[in-house]
Formats: structure tokens, C-alpha cells, sequence
């Protein structure tokens, strides 16, 4: 595990929302503006919501201070020690940062006035998300997926153990972000749409029922799934194994086939949705034969 300044990964974004306190007349503390510096934990296997604040003065850092945002329970679960979960949360001074005369002065005044500010804790949150999703994309280049495939074994998996302590973080599907789902809401229509090219008695409501049954259901160990249930959450493994999904995200997708499946079936008949996305893959088949 490493701390990596949020800046290397996001300049643009540091730029415009890193965050700083102005002193005026502090007897504590020279004059003048204090940045607030962060950085993460560049692991993408590691979930501590944790950053480090480099606080910086004219070019020099005068503390560095780690902060999690969590409750302390959390931290006693993640790190396994309840005698030290509350340094891992914080705000304490960390070690391997610069002390000097001011340090306490800025510890002091984080925890006292900056975490106050719900609007800062947020931005963190936010911050963290990115940047894990980030680390997770770069820890998996091409060759790394090839060699993680050659040993997973879906059968050794539950849909729960896949799913990540964090996800993308937002709590509803639209047409601005439907994006970010599309693994995962792929991977469920595809398979359907295989079962209906096989099958083309399948009518709209069977699949509604079996998304149903697919929501309701798929965290539980003990639900019985059909043929074409089990097929989907084996693909669904699979997405989780290679990308960075939560429960809450798994949850909306299904949803949100769900949706798609019953408003073709009342604008399209009793096949309106199978009819749909055929003429979706169909044309993604014909599209990959031109190229």
C-alpha cells in the first residue's frame, strides 16, 4: 500500500477543488493561505477510506494529517485491532509525514473547524471513489485480466463475495451515467438474448419473471434459479471478478433491465422487449462481421 497525491491522477481537478484555509491573524500560525493537499491509498484491493492532508505553507509541508471518514466500528472491522482502529480513522498526525512546530497547531484546527464543513467531507468521498476506480483500471491491463481468468472459477464464488466495498458510488441509473453500468446490464441481455435466439417461444413475461426472481434473489445463498438464471449470474461472476461493482450497484442494474424489459412489453406486445434488444445485438453481429 501507498499514499499518491490526488494531483497525479487528477491535476484538472485538483486544481479547481482542492481545498485551503486563509489565516489573518493567528497568533499560532504565520499569515497567509494553507493548502489542503490530499492523498490516497493507491491499492486497488484496499478499501480504508482514508486520506492523507499534506497541509502546505508557501511550499512546504507543515503536517500531515490522516483522517477516515467512517465510524469507528468500521475501522475495528477493517483492521482487526480495537486498540488501534482509532488512529486509522483519526485525524491524527501521521509518522511518516514532516512534524514541525506547527503541526499541532494544524491538527487542532482540522478536526476543531475543517471537518465541520460537510461539504469538504463529501468532496473526500467523492475523491476517494475516483481514485480507487482509477487504480483498479490501471491494476488491470490485458495480460493481468489473462492471467486472473485463467484461475477463476466462478463455482468458488458467491455474487456477494464479488461485490466491492466500493462501487461507482451513484445511487441512480440515467441516461448520463447508464454507461458506468453497462458490464453488468450487457452481460444480463446478452444472455437472454442468446436463450430467445435458441428459444423464440420466450415471451416478454417470462424474462420480467425472471428478473424478478434475479433481484429478489441474488444475494441469497440458498435461492433456486432456473437454467437461464444460474447462465446469467455465472456472467455476472464474472463482470464483478473484472470490475470495481458494490451490491447497490449490481442491484440497480438488474433494475434497470427490469424497467427496460416491461416498458418495450407495453409499447411492443408480448415480445416488444425480446424484439428489442434482438434488433440491438443483431446489429452490434453485423457491425463486428463489416469491420
Amino acid at each position: 500500500m501507498m499514499m499518491e497525491a490526488f494531483y497525479n491522477r487528477f491535476p484538472d481537478i485538483a486544481e479547481k477543488e482542492t481545498s485551503s484555509i486563509i489565516m489573518m491573524d493567528e497568533e499560532a500560525l504565520p499569515k497567509g493561505e494553507y493548502f489542503l493537499l490530499e492523498s490516497y491509498c493507491n491499492d486497488p484491493n484496499c478499501d480504508c477510506r482514508r486520506v492523507f492532508i499534506n497541509v502546505m505553507y508557501k511550499n512546504r509541508i507543515l503536517a500531515t494529517i490522516g483522517y477516515g471518514w467512517e465510524n469507528i466500528e468500521f475501522y475495528e472491522k477493517w483492521i482487526g485491532e480495537k486498540g488501534l482502529a482509532r488512529d486509522v480513522k483519526g485525524p491524527i498526525l501521521e509518522l511518516t509525514g514532516p512534524y514541525t512546530e506547527y503541526s499541532e497547531t494544524l491538527l487542532n484546527l482540522f478536526e476543531k473547524v475543517v471537518l465541520k464543513d460537510n461539504l469538504f467531507i463529501e468532496r473526500l468521498k467523492n475523491h476517494y471513489k475516483m481514485f480507487k476506480r482509477d487504480s483498479y483500471k490501471k491494476n488491470n491491463s490485458k495480460e493481468d485480466l489473462f492471467k486472473k481468468l485463467e484461475n477463476f472459477d466462478p463455482n468458488l464464488h458467491t455474487i456477494t463475495s464479488l461485490c466491492k466495498e466500493t462501487g461507482t458510488g451513484i445511487d441512480a441509473i440515467n441516461d448520463t451515467n447508464r454507461e458506468e453500468f453497462y458490464p453488468i446490464i450487457m452481460a444480463i441481455e446478452e444472455t437472454i438474448w442468446n436463450h430467445y435466439s435458441k428459444e423464440i417461444s420466450l415471451k416478454d413475461s417470462e424474462i420480467i419473471k425472471l428478473l424478478k426472481n434475479i433481484r429478489d434473489n441474488i444475494f441469497s445463498e440458498n435461492a433456486r434459479f432456473d437454467r437461464m438464471e444460474k447462465e446469467i449470474i455465472r456472467k455476472l461472476k464474472l463482470v464483478l471478478f473484472l470490475n470495481n461493482y458494490n451490491r447497490r450497484d449490481v442491484s440497480l442494474s438488474i433494475s434497470s433491465v427490469l424497467n427496460s424489459a416491461k416498458l418495450h412489453r407495453s409499447i411492443g406486445g408480448s415480445m416488444g422487449y425480446l424484439n428489442f434488444i434482438s434488433r440491438f445485438f443483431n446489429q452490434m453481429k453485423n457491425d463486428k462481421s463489416e469491420e
